[in-house]
């Protein structure tokens, strides 16, 4: 039987240097610490990594979300399409414009919101849709366009998703605005940070000022803004970590590529699966599922003594308390989102994991299910 790792092994973990704490050391010695030159070049150099015409610094991703919403005139009165299967801040963001978050169903096979599942919740109010990729794994965008067409704004939500490679172009040109995060178990981090891409270099304008208070120039307020900033400390690591970016992904995808193989045979474990409209996934997180939340359940149990780290994705926010009391929503308001995120679990999957922790992880899912 195998006994525990000698440390734990966690579920994510941010790659960081010396390069990174010596760019912090320069922002530091230069004395300009607020937004400044350093989230200029991170801006410019995001812009190229996802090939989107203009990119604008946030504090976080959710901030990002927020700051769309509101330059695309998103308010009272209005609703916006949202998955339940993702982070909270999702959501969140539409109940800071007072407009009603509407609840899709996901594809249990992506864990993604489709066209199909959109559809029927389109009303003479929805004024926008913000798509999930999540877990790293596009939304099928094409299939998205008719909602476009009818007038309404399409947000991306690719907190996970940097590096993904959909039908041949890198994500973050593919809505009118997408939305990344640069939390520390993302792909890249800046510890916090986020980042609005978009074509549209009014648009782009706009959401700039609005994430500094609104401003024109200085002290010339045209919007109602906010303190979104960057500071130029995130930016300077933001830099680093794109330089290193693609070596980063080249690792989490041959550790994918090394799950896939070892894990393939076992059976009542479900890997994940590529649709064939994604050239490459992102691998934000290695998800897996089984056929019950009571087996996912005495897995986790089970990694957990063996000292490895597991996370069972956002629990959906349909069914968190505040939305519960809010909207009157239970588990049973959007079944296969329940049941779908009820059978998932992560598993570690981190640049710098190395083999002999991924093999741990491998020996000890073919013990537990006796493969």
């Amino acid at each position: 039987m195998i006994t525990a790792f000698r440390e734990k092994i966690p579920v994510a973990n941010a790659s960081l240097g010396e390069e990174e704490a010596r760019a912090v050391y320069e922002v530091v010695k230069s004395g300009w610490l607020s937004m400044g030159p350093q989230c200029r070049a991170f801006e410019e150099k995001f812009a190229k990594t996802v090939g989107a015409a203009h990119a604008v610094s946030h504090q976080s991703g959710t901030a990002a979300l927020h700051v769309a919403l509101e330059a695309l005139g998103v308010g009272e009165g209005d609703e916006v399409i949202v998955p339940s299967l993702t982070f909270i801040s999702t959501a969140n963001v539409v109940l800071y414009q007072r407009a009603k978050p509407v609840f899709a169903e996901v594809d249990p096979a992506t864990y993604n919101i489709t066209a199909d599942t959109v559809r029927p919740l389109i009303t003479p109010r929805t004024k926008a849709i913000i798509p999930v990729d999540m877990n790293g794994l596009p939304v099928d965008y094409d299939t998205f366009r008719e909602f476009e067409n009818q007038g309404i704004h399409l947000i991306a939500d690719s907190a996970e998703s940097l590096g993904s490679v959909y039908k041949g172009r890198k994500i973050g040109a593919q809505a009118r605005i997408h939305c990344f995060s640069f939390f520390p178990n993302k792909n890249i981090t800046t510890g916090e940070g986020g980042m609005l891409v978009t074509p549209d270099a009014a648009l782009a304008e706009k959401c700039a000022s609005i994430r500094h208070q609104g401003q024109r120039a200085r002290y010339d307020h045209i919007y109602l803004g906010y303190n979104y900033r960057m500071t130029e400390l995130q930016a300077a690591i933001g830099i680093v970590q794109l330089d290193r970016f693609p070596a980063l992904l080249a690792e989490k995808s041959a550790f994918a590529k090394r799950y896939d193989e070892k894990l393939k045979n076992i059976p009542g474990l479900s890997l994940p699966w590529v649709p064939p409209y994604v050239d490459q996934p992102a691998w934000y997180m290695y998800t897996v599922s089984v056929a019950s939340k009571e087996i996912r359940d005495r897995l986790v149990a089970g990694l957990a003594e063996r000292n490895i780290e597991t996370r069972l994705s956002f629990p959906p926010v349909h069914a968190q308390p505040y939305y519960r009391e809010r909207f009157g929503t239970t588990e049973k308001s959007l079944p296969v989102t329940w049941d779908t995120w009820s059978r998932l679990i992560n598993i570690p999957l981190w640049a710098g994991m190395g083999e002999e922790r991924q093999d741990f992880v491998i020996r000890s899912l073919k013990e537990l299910f006796g493969a």
